[in-house]
């Protein structure tokens, strides 16, 4: 008898489901369309047009921004008609009412104090500081902190510094590559009045300086670092910023320059930066210069705080770390105690504000 072994019937694979075997009234008549690739090509191209176009204004600033070379003749000879059209048409309104609604400054008139060709007289200055408001639990002192990037760990720094404090509310706003002396690609008057009208603060701590390595105009001429008129101008656009600042209303302004840097060319442009700064601030009432140049201190990568050995420095040998930020912070905070005093001391909540009756002094130099 001979065995019969049945193997299973074979698995077929399902049929090939036809895309025609199916229907959806939303698809009728797209069966199989697909757009081609030089199709795909120029959506993209109207579309970067169209973002050109609609925000003219900033690819005209960003271009002013790059380093000087070819690629940023080429990008400014583009960009200037552009910009020139968009505003005649008013193609860049609708940019122009989203920037006002976030709170940006799109009036040229807030910053035309930086202008390089012919710069507005300077912001009239305030005759003394204004009094000021002690700080409660319940009306804490408002603080924004304002700057390029310098400013961010520092103002990290502060708010962990003042978490347990209950009289101080602070907010950090930087703006990275920035400085006075390039307004075209960010100015900062404009940028500033713009930052105090939306946050409205008490107290502005600013730090920038360090992109500053750039050649100014001023009427026609270059000004080049190093030399007297570029620190005069450098002093004179400092001193436009801090005026603007005390226009719209805040109590003190608290200014820093850059550190000392690794690169001695750097360090000189810094230390022409920090001078000018120091002269600004004694001319404005209400500013307080505060001093984070070490000079004549050799610059360090690493350095001791609170006992512990730390990174200080960034590769580039300019910015901080976060943790060799710290004694940064405390020198702003310690700037701004001296003037309203135990911010670190958490308070009882209470309904009373106090006011300064008498003028406080007008502006002083921590710069030794």
């Amino acid at each position: 008898m001979t065995d019969t072994v049945h193997s299973p019937p074979e698995a077929k694979a399902p049929p090939k489901r036809n895309r025609t075997d199916s229907y959806h009234p939303a698809m009728h008549g797209f069966e199989g369309r697909r757009m081609p690739a030089g199709h795909i090509w120029l959506v993209v191209v109207i579309a970067l047009v169209m973002a050109v176009v609609f925000n003219s204004g900033g690819f005209l600033r960003d271009a002013n921004g790059m380093r000087p070379g070819v690629l940023k003749t080429v990008m400014i000879g583009l960009a200037t008609p552009i910009d020139a059209v968009a505003g005649w048409i008013g193609l860049d309104r609708p940019q122009q009412a989203l920037a006002s609604a976030l709170g940006q400054s799109t009036d040229e008139a807030d910053g035309a104090g930086l202008a390089s060709d012919a710069p507005a007289p300077e912001p009239a200055p305030v005759a003394t500081a204004p009094a000021i408001t002690q700080p409660t639990a319940a009306d804490p002192l408002q603080v924004l902190v304002l700057g390029d990037s310098l400013s961010t760990f520092v103002g990290q720094q502060m708010t962990a510094q003042l978490a347990e404090s209950k009289v101080v509310d602070l907010k950090s706003v930087w703006r990275n590559g920035t400085g006075l002396t390039n307004p075209a690609f960010y100015n900062w008057e404009a940028g500033a009045r713009a930052a105090i009208r939306e946050e409205q603060p008490d107290v502005v701590v600013m730090l920038v300086g360090g992109n500053e390595r750039n050649q100014m105009t001023l009427g026609g001429k270059v000004l080049v670092p190093g030399t007297a008129a570029w620190e005069a101008e450098y002093e004179r656009r400092a001193r436009v910023v801090m005026r603007a600042m005390m226009q719209e209303g805040v109590q003190r302004v608290f200014w820093s320059g850059p550190p000392t840097a690794r690169d001695t060319e750097w360090n000189a442009v810094y230390s022409d930066v920090n001078d000018a700064l120091s002269r600004a601030a004694a001319a404005v009432p209400g500013v307080t210069y505060v001093d984070l140049y070490d000079e004549g201190e050799p610059f360090a990568m690493e350095a001791t705080i609170d006992g512990e050995r730390v990174v200080a420095r960034q590769r580039d040998g300019i910015h901080w770390t976060y943790p060799g930020s710290l004694p940064a912070a405390r020198a702003e905070i310690e700037a701004i105690e001296s003037v309203y005093g135990g911010l670190l001391k958490p308070r009882q909540a209470s309904s009373e504000v106090t006011s300064d009756t008498q003028p406080a002094p007008g502006a002083q130099s921590l710069r030794p």
